[in-house]
Parts: structure tokens; C-alpha cells; sequence
């Protein structure tokens, strides 16, 4: 465990700090006083100014400032503002600076009315030094206080959105020591019979009439038990064994690497599209395609159009594909030669071809739509030799793969994680460029029923592969859309990796894709707290929580963020029911959906919050069940206390800038997977607040601030362009906090609308409180904004969104 201060955090009440329209309208931005030379940035900020060096100017392309973008394809086009300058650009494939620069044009002077060098230096000039100056003109945050008042507050502020200030309570769990599990102990956990906690170095045990009483330092239960001196634990790390590895394995931490790789290759009609490439380029398989073409053309006759580049060949998606798993076969062979690697295809059809050495399994037709059918085709293939044995085979087999048809992704799926499923550790890689459109886990359908039953489908998949040990990573290729949204769930529940790529360079991804084996299948991470704190974002305040992992790498990292539970006030009696200091002001606003239960739930509640004002320091435990490669099943247990402090400063000045920068990463990510874009970028900008504070009294820290921000600021930015889109698709946006009058609003579907005013009838006809018909037409509309982000959410956002689910600590480290 990894905490992000030294420090508990103990407030009396959460102080509430507010983002005005305008900074949210502006986005993401450094101060005056916090701005530097881009190089301090770091390549990370480079990439989100890159419209600024890298943008193609054509006509129209520049609209004044202040008016709203016109978009011929509101999916497609993007608008950058351009740091220095007062338009908006589109970023798409020109460097500016291959054209000549000469002085900005007039306001709202298209470039159809300009020379086209005058329309260029409207992007170049005033580059250096005046890159980021429209951005400080904000009415910045750093000058107001937290509705709360505190000594870091000066000044006022304009009108905006309240929001809960972010502070340190956060704990970050790294997975990567379980390959080297550390002092082993003898007999089973003991636990709490009231919160479930284990027996730690910290648990006290006293004797109490000849009887040993571990008094739970959790709870505070008293607990019987009868232990020798060395069945209690003495170090805060510590892992039982609960079940040992079986005498046989297919793959282990100590044994030869006989893991299955399956990949999964798109073979439809759009992966012929080519990308022109510099040079004479050889490529094996391409003999076939020069016979055709002699075919066609025996005199040798010169078949280029005038000024047509000669020098340059052209590389289809399939020969990249082609060329980039024959070199990791290649690869595998030299340097793991005993696992085994297995090849299937898809277009209108899934060919199972195996390792190359037997005849090619077809499943077409109506078979595409019978999960069953598909789940026993694949678990009854017999798993490949190894790779040292297979690899000409299937390497022939690779190149005589061509193009044509739709896309059975969903079947070819399904098909090769069962195969995968019958050993533990096995990787499928898919790779794909475009949606899937034949058979089961179709995503072109029209329909609410249909499209909820094809995200079902990759629900149930990923889960399936997670429960038997099985990673799925998903690659498109660039300039595609192949509903990353829904396939990135598969890989996410996995443990595998989302990303879209060059055709080119699909050689680099299914390196890092091999090269991050898992370590540990069936992991289940479980999170306990003293009682009187409570953990946020779950679906209940509870003082414990359990998440589900599955597979994990030794990249894999979660985080927890938890509160301190609201006292009652001393001239009131205890109130059966406390509510955590958040979840009213959170209800109110509808802006998350974890205001749940408003005391602890579970095995440890309590009917009032415990006082911790007396404590000195709380305890912390994770509990981490895992079945390792060689089989074998296990629990580790850490344990550790922490100080407490009530001063902010204190807990600020000691502050992990790294996980807070990972926990924001993941949590905001995960927010906008559920369509709550708003609550998103305020949990975003709350977060910079706290981390700017920091890097003000802290000078040390000013590098891992600016880490922080060019790491959050793209997923930011991704958001904020999405919101934005919405406004100008619909003139409004899916609102975060809908008004209770939503059944008049013109952009609800009329079956949407039908089912609020059923709820409304019922609530009036069974004489219930009009809040009670609040909260379900909430619900009604949250799951609508759900559904319709999700179903608008490009590829390349979705890509964004995987990569910040998965953004481990280390990466905010300067």
C-alpha cells in the first residue's frame, strides 16, 4: 500500500470549493505564476499543443474566436484552440511550417479570401513565449476560497459549481510484488467476527479470565481465540497459503513458459486500405499480388499517372498486420520457444487455423449466432505445439490470409477465449478496423434492446476470460471506428490493453502487449478501515470494500479514496442513521452515484460514528486472494497505521503527488465510462487545486505538478471536446444535474419520456413524495445519458479513457 500523505486527514466537515462557467468553459490551464518554458512540460503538454507545429490550413478552416465552430461531421471534426492565437484551427496532416509565414489575418477573414501564406502565419506567429496566453486570462481559482473559508483562501469569486474539496485521503495498490511472496505464515488467518479483518501485527491480544481476547483495533469487537506465539502474525506483510499448486502446470513463475497466444485477425474487405510508404518496400506475401498484376498488365506498360510518385510502395492494414505477428512468432521462437501461438481469422466467417499443422476449423452461417455452439467449437480445439515446432506452418498460413467480407468480431471472440480459457495465463490479441457486424456482439445495430444485448455479450466475455485466467487486448487501427467503447471493456476487465495504431507500427504494440506477462489470475482485492471512515465512489459507505481484479500484470494498479464519517453535533442526541458529509450535497446536485446508503452498511455497522478525535493513528488492511501461474492459491495480507492529523497543511505538506496524479487519472476515467462528463472534469479540477497548492509551498515539488497536469490534461481536454460536440450536435449537452420538468425536454425519446411519466403517474396515484419520483426519473436519466454517450463516444476517446483506467502511479513520477 502507498498513501497519498503521511498524514489521516481528519476533518470536521468537507469544505466545498466552486469552478466558475468560465474556467470549465476554458478548461484545463496553468496560471501566471505557475506558467514556464513548454520544455519544462514535457512531451506529454507537446502533444496536446500539437495543433499549434502540426495543422493543415484550408479554406474555412478559421472562424473568429468567440462563434461557434461549424462541424460537416460533428464525429469527425475536432477544433483546437491554438495557444497565441484568437481562432480555431482544425488539426488534421500539414506541418505549418512548410509554408511561409507572414502577419495574422483580419477577424472572421476565411482563408478562402486570404493568400494562403497569410492564412498560415494566423497559426505560426507570436509562437514562442505566447503559446499558452490566451489561457491566462481566466478569472483563475487561485484568487478565490473554498466556500468553507480556509487559510489558503483570498479574494472572491465569480458564480460557478460547488464541489467538495479533494484532499490526501487516498491509498494506492501496486500488485507487482506477488510474483515474490513474502514472509509465509503457518495455519489460517484469523479474522474478526464483526468486520472481517485479519489478525495483524497491530491486532492486540490480552487474557481475560484464562482466555486469549484479540480486542479488533477495525471495530473494536472483541474476538475468542486460541493461538500459539508464533501463529501471530509480527511483520505488516504477510502471505497464508490457502491451497497448494497442483503436481502439474501449463505454465509457472518456476517452470518453462508454455503460455497460449492467440491472435485474432481482422481479414474483411477494409483491411485492404493502404497507406503509402517512402521507398521500394519488400514484403513477404506480395508475390501473389505481383503475378495478378503482370496478369493484368503483360506488356509491363508504365501504369502511373502523371506527376503520380513512382518511389513508394503501398502496404494494405493486412500486410501490416501480416508483417507485425510473423516478427513476433520470429521473436517467440528465439526466445520462448515452448509457448504456443495459435492464428484465427474473421470477416463474414471465423476461420480457426491453429497452429498451421491441421486443417482450418470454418463456423459460418447461423452458427455466428449461437453462443453455445461457438463457447464448445472452441473449447474443444486441441491446444498448438510449440511455437519452435508450429512456426513455418502457421507462418505460411499467415501470408495466405486475404482480404474480403464483413466482420464476425463477436464470434471470433468468443471462439478464441474459450480455446485460451483451457490455459491459465494465455493472451488473445485482437486486431481489428472496424465494428462488428455479423452474428453475436454485433455493434451496428439499431435499437436500444439490441445494442443493450450486444454489451451484454462483451460483458459476459470479458468476465468469462478474467474468471479463467485469460487477457484479451484490443488494437485498431488508426482512423478506424470499431466501437472501442464496448471491446475496451473486455480488455479492461482482463488486464489487457486498449490502444489504436499506426498499421506500421503494430510490430512496437504486440511487443509491449507480450512483453507485460500476467503474474496472477482470480485476484480479489479487499480494502478495510477503522469504523469511523468510510471509503467513496462504492455503492455503499461502508468501511470495507471488495473489487473483483481477475488478471493482473505488474502493471496492474487500483485505488481507494476514503472520507471520515460526520460526528453528530453534542447538543443533539445520535441520530440512528449518520450520513457520511458529502452524500446529501452530492444527492442534491445528482452528481455521483455512489450517495448510497447514509451509515455503514456490511458486517461492521454501527448505528453511530465512532469518535477518532482521541485516536493518534488509524489502521489500514488489504487483503489480496490470487491463484498464482503454477496453481496454487493464496492470501497476502499488509497491514499498516497511520497518524492522524485535523491540519489540511499538515497532511498537504507530506504529500505523493504520484498517486494522487493516478488515483485522478483513474477516477475521473471511470466517472466518464459512466457518462458523468461533468463530474469528471470536476473531480479533474478539484485535484489540480490540491496539487497546485502543494507545488506553491513546496518548490521540490513544481516538477511533479507540471508531470501531474500534462498527464491529466489530455483525458481533460478529450472531455471537455466531447461536451462541446454535444452543444453543437444538439444545442445542448446530456446535463449532469437534470431538471425535475425533463419529460418537456425535445430531446427525450419518447419512449424515455413515456416511461418518466409512467413513474410520475404511479408515484401520484400510489400517494407517494414527489421525491421518490425525483429519484427514479433521475435514475431514468442518468442510464439515458449513459447509453447516449456511450454510443457517441469516439474510438480515440475511448482509448484515452482505457489508458487513464489503467495509469499506474510510476507514470506521474518526473
Amino acid at each position: 500500500m502507498e498513501f497519498a500523505s503521511t498524514h489521516v486527514y481528519n476533518y470536521d466537515n468537507s469544505d466545498e470549493e466552486c469552478v466558475s462557467d468560465e474556467e470549465l468553459e476554458h478548461g484545463m490551464t496553468l496560471s501566471d505564476d505557475e506558467d514556464s518554458s513548454d520544455e519544462d512540460l514535457g512531451p506529454a503538454y507537446d502533444n496536446l499543443r500539437g495543433a499549434s507545429s502540426a495543422v493543415e490550413v484550408t479554406d474555412a478552416d478559421v472562424v473568429e474566436k468567440d462563434a461557434d465552430p461549424v462541424y460537416d461531421n460533428a464525429e469527425e471534426a475536432r477544433y483546437t484552440e491554438i495557444p497565441g492565437s484568437s481562432s480555431l484551427v482544425s488539426t488534421k496532416k500539414r506541418r505549418h511550417d512548410e509554408l511561409p509565414p507572414p502577419p495574422p489575418p483580419a477577424p472572421r477573414l476565411t482563408l478562402a479570401a486570404m493568400p494562403l501564406g497569410e492564412a498560415t502565419a494566423h497559426v505560426s506567429a507570436n509562437k514562442k513565449g505566447k503559446e499558452r496566453s490566451s489561457m491566462k486570462k481566466v478569472s483563475h481559482w487561485r484568487s478565490a476560497p473554498p466556500l468553507g473559508g480556509s487559510s489558503h483562501a483570498e479574494g472572491t469569486h465569480a458564480e460557478g459549481k460547488k464541489w467538495r474539496r479533494a484532499d490526501t485521503n487516498v491509498v494506492s495498490i501496486r500488485f507487482n510484488t506477488l510474483t515474490s511472496p513474502s514472509n509465509m505464515h503457518t495455519g489460517d488467518p484469523v479474522y474478526c467476527r464483526s468486520c472481517q479483518a485479519a489478525l495483524s501485527h497491530l491486532g492486540k491480544i490480552t487474557t481475560q479470565g484464562g482466555d486469549q481476547v484479540w480486542l479488533c483495533e477495525f471495530c473494536g469487537e472483541n474476538n475468542m481465540v486460541d493461538l500459539m506465539p508464533e501463529e501471530i502474525p509480527q511483520k505488516d506483510d504477510v502471505t497464508f497459503m490457502l491451497q497448494p499448486a497442483p503436481t502439474t502446470t501449463a505454465s509457472g513463475n518456476s517452470g518453462t513458459d508454455k503460455s497460449l497466444v492467440i491472435f485474432v485477425v481482422d481479414i474483411s474487405g477494409s483491411m485492404c486500405v493502404t497507406t503509402e510508404v517512402p521507398g521500394k518496400v519488400k514484403l513477404r506475401g506480395t508475390e501473389r499480388l505481383h503475378r495478378l498484376n503482370r496478369s493484368f498488365n503483360e506488356l509491363r506498360e508504365d501504369q502511373h499517372l502523371p506527376r503520380e510518385p513512382r518511389n513508394v510502395t503501398f502496404i494494405s492494414r493486412l500486410q501490416g498486420v501480416q508483417a507485425a505477428v510473423d516478427y513476433q512468432l520470429s521473436e517467440m521462437e528465439r526466445e520462448f520457444s515452448s509457448r504456443r501461438v495459435a492464428l484465427v481469422a474473421f470477416n463474414n466467417e471465423v476461420e480457426v487455423i491453429g497452429d498451421g499443422t491441421d486443417v482450418p476449423l470454418t463456423i459460418a452461417g447461423d452458427k455466428l449466432k449461437d453462443k453455445d455452439v461457438l463457447k464448445k467449437a472452441g473449447s474443444e480445439l486441441s491446444l498448438p505445439k510449440s511455437v519452435k515446432e508450429t512456426r513455418k506452418a502457421l507462418s505460411e498460413k499467415l501470408f495466405e490470409l486475404e482480404e474480403g467480407g464483413s466482420t464476425a468480431l463477436g464470434p471470433a471472440l468468443l471462439v478464441a477465449v474459450s480455446m485460451a480459457s483451457q490455459c491459465v495465463g494465455s493472451k488473445v490479441i485482437i486486431c481489428t478496423d472496424g465494428a462488428a457486424n455479423v452474428g453475436v456482439g454485433r455493434l451496428d445495430l439499431v435499437g436500444d434492446e439490441l445494442r443493450q444485448e450486444s454489451e451484454l455479450f462483451y460483458s459476459e466475455v470479458g468476465q468469462m476470460a478474467a474468471d479463467k485466467g485469460v487477457s484479451v487486448s484490443v488494437i485498431s487501427i488508426k482512423g478506424t471506428d470499431c466501437k472501442m467503447v464496448e471491446l475496451g471493456k473486455v480488455a479492461d476487465t482482463t488486464g489487457g490493453q486498449v490502444n489504436i495504431v499506426d498499421p506500421l507500427k503494430l510490430t512496437q504494440e504486440f511487443g509491449n502487449i507480450l512483453s507485460e506477462a500476467i503474474i496472477a489470475t482470480n485476484v480479489t482485492a479487499t480494502f478495510l478501515l477503522h469504523k469511523g471512515l468510510y471509503i467513496r465512489h462504492e455503492s455503499s459507505q461502508d468501511s470495507k470494500a471488495t473489487r473483483n481484479i481477475g488478471n493482473v500484470t505488474g502493471e496492474s494498479e487500483i485505488t481507494f479514496e476514503y472520507g471520515v464519517r460526520k460526528q453528530p453535533k453534542k447538543h443533539q442526541p445520535p441520530k440512528e442513521d449518520v450520513i457520511p458529509e458529502e452524500q446529501e450535497s452530492l444527492r442534491s446536485r445528482g452528481s455521483l452515484a455512489e450517495a448510497g446508503p447514509s451509515t455503514a452498511s456490511g458486517s461492521n455497522a454501527t448505528k453511530t460514528a465512532p469518535d477518532i478525535d482521541k485516536l493518534t493513528e488509524l489502521p489500514f488492511q488489504l487483503q489480496i486472494t490470487y491463484t498464482d501461474l503454477e496453481g496454487a492459491q493464496a492470501m497476502r495480507v499488509l497491514t499498516q497505521a497511520k497518524p492522524i492529523t485535523k491540519d489540511r497543511d499538515v497532511a498537504e505538506k507530506n504529500m505523493n503527488v504520484n498517486v494522487l496524479g493516478a488515483h485522478t487519472a483513474k477516477q475521473s476515467a471511470l466517472l466518464a465510462l459512466e457518462g458523468e462528463y461533468g463530474a469528471a472534469r470536476m473531480n479533474v479540477h478539484m485535484n489540480q487545486r490540491l496539487v497546485s497548492r502543494h507545488s506553491k509551498s513546496h518548490v521540490a515539488s513544481r516538477p511533479a505538478y507540471k508531470k501531474f497536469f500534462s498527464s491529466i490534461k489530455p483525458l481533460e481536454t478529450r472531455i471537455h471536446q466531447q461536451v462541446r460536440s454535444e452543444r453543437d450536435t444538439r444545442g445542448t449537452t446530456y446535463s449532469d444535474e437534470e431538471d425535475a420538468d425533463a419529460e418537456e425536454d425535445d430531446n427525450i425519446r419518447n419512449e424515455d419520456r413515456l416511461l418518466l411519466k409512467t413513474a410520475s403517474e404511479g408515484d401520484v396515484a400510489g400517494g407517494s413524495a414527489p421525491p421518490q419520483f425525483k429519484k427514479k426519473q433521475k435514475g431514468i436519466l442518468a442510464a439515458l445519458k449513459k447509453r447516449s454517450r456511450r454510443a457517441e463516444c469516439s474510438d480515440d476517446m475511448a482509448k484515452d479513457i482505457y489508458e487513464a483506467v489503467r495509469a499506474p502511479s510510476k507514470g506521474f513520477k518526473d
